[in-house]
């Protein structure tokens, strides 16, 4: 008998990688997985389960007739949701959504801008240009604010009196004023204006207080601020405006070849600001330059798996301190939500059990101060609650919650050495330590051959009793075992379980996919392959 070799894995932090073939995958990535998240330590576990916020239907409306846009957070001294959808605008202050009687006309819905004074605060809402006045919201009523022009200006400085606001695509509130973007005056679009407000007064504006940002193409997509600048952004160019006053404000254009394809694919956090560019994927601004976050998965742009076309469903958003990128993979809505880890660059992949991604993301406090990590389904009238780690199905429907698919593919093993054939012998698994008795279903595959499954392993940790790993030809099911003792489930869970299974079989390579059992928690901590040798003829 040969000397038996080990390699062992347990660090997964590589997340996932379209782009590498199987020789230039990293040792912790993994070219597919779903549902599931990757431990910062190193593991693997199950994604969280789904279920609705809102106790009913937004405007009554029935699955698959839901037109979402955005999902705002309005952490004011009552805390709201502002749900841009259908052409109108929803609040809701705990889980029943009414209707504000805010129209939209722009395709990518309202555009929101908190407002805070010493005694009031209000939401700013511009609606689009074509028909529709900006509004403000104060909690409980909208007032509709009377659309700038000739006649309509504010011109003194010293007499700000107005209730007015442009027709406008986007708005923004930045330093003192409030902003708006891709504007309407007098009957004339100005799809790459830019205007400010007085300064402490967003309701009276200056006929003379614009910007007009003609470099970068045709039309203004999105209005962020970042970093004590004002972004604004086009498809193909973003240009930042720096400065505190009209004497000063400056626009310097950051690139002429990056963008944003609309403004739901633009979101900021304290240290970066995310946008997604077409066809170039996501970049993340810093402050001082771009960076490339999309590498990983660029097949998914270059092989025609997102269409141009369908460029209108990309979502980006930020929840539970990680970015959601929604892409529509062979589809007309989001398939698939591609989820960063932005402090070690590492993706995985969501889908909700119905195969739909999700549309907008944010994080909601609630007047209780809970902290809510929430999505809009993109066909079904329901806000969800998101990275729920003690359910383990999704409620994304007017239905009862159903299970959802979740599994996790290793790279390639080969031991360094193509040419050999080794007799793989049994692993040994740590698995995470669950409070009920779930199967773990492990595939086995030879020699770079994805298409032909050669082994199926079957891994039951039976809560409470010993748990029995029994390879097994396909078709034939395992034998069972007893006895192992049982500890909870999540944050509360503790330690872990050791496993042994039988071998793997012959071959140059072993790729495993490892799959959950439905609606049961499951995870893997470390996975260490035994081998032995082949002379190499």
């Amino acid at each position: 008998m040969g000397q038996i070799h080990v390699l062992r894995t347990d660090n997964f932090t590589g997340g996932l990688n379209l782009r590498a073939d199987p020789f230039q995958l990293g040792e912790t990535e993994s070219p597919d997985m779903l549902n599931v998240d990757i431990d910062p330590r190193g593991g693997i576990f199950q994604r969280g389960g789904v279920s609705h916020y809102n106790t009913s239907a937004v405007n009554a409306l029935a699955d698959g007739a839901f037109a979402p846009e955005k999902l705002f957070a309005w952490q004011s001294t009552t805390p709201q949701l502002l749900l841009a959808a259908n052409g109108k605008v929803f609040a809701a202050s705990s889980t029943t959504f009414t209707d504000t009687t805010i129209t939209t006309t722009h395709a990518d819905g309202a555009s929101f801008a908190p407002w805070t004074s010493s005694s009031t605060a209000f939401v700013y809402v511009a609606c689009g240009t074509s028909t529709t006045q900006a509004s403000k919201w104060d909690g409980s009523a909208k007032t509709l604010l009377t659309a700038s022009g000739t006649g309509q200006w504010q011109e003194a400085l010293s007499t700000p009196t107005g209730t007015h606001m442009p027709r406008a695509d986007f708005c923004a509130s930045h330093i003192d004023r409030m902003w708006v973007a891709s504007t309407y005056e007098d009957a004339t679009a100005y799809p790459n204006r830019v205007r400010f407000s007085h300064p402490n007064f967003p309701e009276s504006w200056r006929s003379a207080d614009y910007i007009d940002i003609v470099e970068g193409g045709n039309g203004i997509t999105a209005l962020v601020p970042f970093n004590g600048a004002l972004l604004v952004f086009k498809k193909n160019s973003v240009h930042a405006i720096y400065g505190y006053d009209t004497d000063t404000f400056q626009v310097v254009t950051l690139t002429t070849s990056l963008g944003a394809v609309s403004s739901h694919a633009v979101v900021a956090n304290e240290r970066h600001l995310f946008m997604f560019s077409w066809p170039d994927g996501l970049f993340a601004f810093d402050g001082r330059g771009f960076r490339d976050m999309f590498e990983k998965l660029r097949p998914l742009v270059t092989l025609n798996l997102v269409s141009g076309a369908s460029v209108d469903k990309i979502w980006l958003g930020i929840t539970n301190n990680r970015v959601w990128l929604s892409l529509p993979v062979g589809n007309t809505v989001p398939t698939y939500s591609y989820v960063l880890d932005t402090a070690d660059g590492a993706w995985t992949r969501y889908q909700f059990a119905d195969g739909k991604g999700a549309a907008a993301v944010c994080d909601f406090v609630t007047s209780t101060g809970s902290r809510l990590h929430l999505a809009l389904h993109p066909l079904n009238p329901w806000v969800l609650i998101v990275d729920q780690y003690d359910i383990y199905q999704d409620q994304v429907a007017s239905t009862a919650a159903v299970p959802f698919t979740s599994y996790y593919v290793t790279k390639w093993q080969d031991a360094g050495v193509v040419s050999a054939k080794k007799m793989w012998r049994r692993p040994d698994l740590i698995v995470k330590q669950p409070s009920v008795t779930t199967t773990l279903t492990v595939a086995v595959y030879h020699n770079w051959e994805e298409s032909e499954t050669k082994r199926l392993h079957q891994v039951t940790i039976d809560a409470g009793q010993q748990n029995a790993l029994v390879w097994h030809a396909i078709g034939v099911e395992p034998d069972a075992y007893a006895g192992w003792g049982e500890a909870p489930w999540g944050a509360n869970a503790s330690g872990a379980q050791f496993q042994r299974a039988s071998n793997l079989g012959l071959a140059r390579a072993v790729m495993l996919k490892i799959s959950g059992e439905a609606s049961k928690p499951w995870g893997v901590n470390s996975i260490t392959y035994k081998y032995v040798p082949r002379r190499v003829r």
